[in-house]
């Protein structure tokens, strides 16, 4: 099942964290934008996915939910209910990073990154499209398991993303959509 793309207003968010108390500060910090709205969170994916009014058009995701879950078959469950998911998290090792983003997460914001790197990532994901920090994307690059999982295209636009350009112009240099990139 493909990933929903919403085209209302106001951006309905999930998150899924095993810490409640960052589960508020989220949703004191997605309350300063006038585009997002915080409407549910869970400590687990059974627990998200269990909601059977379940009305969002994003979820963030931490990694590490600390209950024994495997991070690519938490990405996999919500993508296939045709949820977009942005991982949120403190992990940062490139090979589980890219295993999740392999199982379908389109974005990755850090815990540690500014406040509006994560309303970026949500509305880049509301849109269908990838967000990952160029300091992430760096790091990806870099790292020898991307040698093995990336294509030379895909190469191509994580050392764009790691020089600081913006996606668009990525999709400029590279002459693809940004949809693409």
């Amino acid at each position: 099942m493909g990933v929903t793309v919403n085209t209302s207003s106001r951006i309905r968010v999930a998150a899924v964290d095993d810490h409640p108390v960052l589960l508020r500060g989220l949703e004191a910090s997605l309350a300063s934008s006038s585009d997002i709205d915080l409407v549910t969170v869970s400590t687990s994916i059974p627990e998200l996915l269990a909601k059977v009014d379940l009305d969002v058009d994003v979820v963030l995701l931490d990694v590490d939910l600390r209950d024994g879950s495997d991070p690519a078959d938490n990405v996999h469950a919500v993508v296939a209910r045709g949820l977009p998911v942005v991982l949120y998290t403190s992990e940062h090792r490139a090979a589980l990073v890219q295993r999740t983003m392999a199982a379908g997460a389109l974005g990755l914001v850090l815990k540690g990154d500014p406040e509006s790197d994560v309303i970026e990532a949500v509305l880049s994901a509301s849109r269908g499209e990838v967000y990952m920090n160029s300091r992430l994307a760096m790091e990806l690059v870099n790292h020898p398991a991307g040698e093995v999982t990336l294509s030379p295209r895909e190469r191509e636009v994580l050392t764009l993303l790691a020089a600081g350009l913006p996606w668009s112009a990525v999709a400029s240099d590279l002459g693809i959509s940004v949809s693409t990139a």
